[in-house]
């Protein structure tokens, strides 16, 4: 009975239920956005710097506490036998040896420059680094032995182009001074100036010639296809590990990466308050016109015995209502342009310069879970805001009302 009251009640009052149904559906539009937005930026920074960095890092025991910022020792042997075992379990996307170090370049123009160096084998290099790959304004990104790619703003320090050679120079893993002649095989645009003037990228066998590491490496890198498979694909591999060798996960190195996960967590539940807010306010004055112009209704129905609790029900349900269509509504309209800006990413140009391993491309995201908490809320807010002019009809005693129509 009193669902079939409020179902014709909302008929009723088409007016009043159209712009509950709307405020309510702009509401979740606007919340699907943003959602979308939040997700997309999640997605974007997890994608590069877990990539880039791994799920999971093998290091040697103690390589982590050296005070160093790129130390040689304690470093790690590897074979291809122990490169397939850590790929052979389903999860794994990829297995990458890498050595992180310090060196200074030099051109033929006898110009110098400190740089941060990763060598690295050219088969993986480009899915590691795809952001690079793409960026590539000259040359080729690197795909064989004796290359290096360099950013634009390094190449233009060292005055040298796609094609020449640059010396590399370091102290290897003996103290000795060493140096190697590779080629520059691309060179990449970055929007990091840090990254684009400093960041050096060879292939493995440069860098073990340079360092006097044959056959060894500072760490390797393990993608994994899904970041949750972390801690049982260690617990799988931590028994067939090496006592030498230390297992880091993506949480232990990467601080700043959880830090910004966790911004933009708190960005999106303060953008779901702001919309809450605004749009509960609007609603609760639109079904507070609503009850006060049904004041004579409802007293004449608590005159002949209807409850308070009955009252709260009957508009507390028209609320419910509103809120599904206008929902439905907000959805259907929000997740089309969230699919857009996913396929069709927005460029921030140098805004994002300040995000390390983050290019100016960011785009949408759609979470179906995302989706399911934007349609909860909505619901939350058609009804939480019936419940005020609910809450205000049912203390107006039926006598009162039926004297001041007198």
């Amino acid at each position: 009975m009193i669902f079939k009251i409020a179902f014709r009640n909302s008929i009723k009052a088409w007016r009043r239920t159209l712009a509950v149904v709307g405020a309510v559906a702009v509401s979740v539009f606007l919340l699907e956005i943003g959602a979308g937005y939040m997700d997309g930026f999640r997605q974007k920074i997890y994608t590069e710097a877990v990539r880039e960095n791994g799920h999971l890092r093998l290091v040697a025991k103690g390589y982590a506490d050296k005070l160093d910022l790129l130390p040689l020792t304690p470093n790690m042997q590897i074979s291809d036998s122990l490169l397939e075992f850590l790929g052979s379990f389903p999860e794994v996307e990829a297995v990458r040896p890498a050595i992180r170090f310090g060196l200074l370049a030099n051109s033929a123009s006898d110009v110098s420059l400190e740089m941060l160096g990763l060598g690295i084998s050219p088969s993986v290099s480009r899915r590691m680094y795809q952001r690079l790959a793409n960026a590539v304004v000259e040359g080729d990104f690197l795909n064989g032995p004796d290359q290096v790619v360099i950013g634009t703003e390094a190449a233009r320090l060292l005055k040298v182009s796609v094609g020449e050679r640059l010396i590399l120079l370091s102290s290897d893993v003996n103290s000795g001074f060493s140096a190697v002649e590779p080629q520059i095989a691309g060179i990449f645009r970055s929007l990091n100036a840090e990254e684009d003037a400093q960041f050096l990228l060879c292939d493995l066998g440069t860098a073990q010639r340079l360092l006097n590491l044959p056959n060894r490496v500072t760490e390797i890198t393990i993608e994994l296809a899904h970041r949750e498979q972390t801690e049982n694909y260690l617990e799988k591999l931590r028994p067939h590990l090496p006592a030498y060798i230390e297992p880091r996960t993506w949480r232990q190195d990467q601080a700043s990466l959880i830090y910004l996960l966790k911004l933009s967590d708190v960005a999106m539940a303060v953008l779901a308050a702001i919309v809450l807010v605004v749009a509960a306010l609007g609603m609760i004055n639109t079904f507070l016109m609503s009850v006060l112009e049904r004041l004579p209704e409802f007293g004449t129905l608590r005159a002949i015995g209807m409850g308070r609790t009955q009252l709260v029900s009957i508009v507390v349900l028209q609320g419910f209502f509103s809120g599904v269509i206008g929902t439905v509504i907000g959805l259907i309209a929000g997740i089309p342009v969230v699919l857009y800006y996913q396929a069709h990413p927005i460029n921030y140009g140098e805004a994002m310069e300040s995000f390390k391993g983050v290019d100016s491309q960011i785009g949408m995201a759609f979470e179906p879970t995302t989706a399911l908490w934007v349609l909860a809320l909505g619901l939350v807010i058609a009804v939480g805001a019936s419940l005020y002019p609910a809450i205000y009809a049912s203390r107006k005693r039926p006598v009162e009302i039926l004297r001041s129509l007198a």
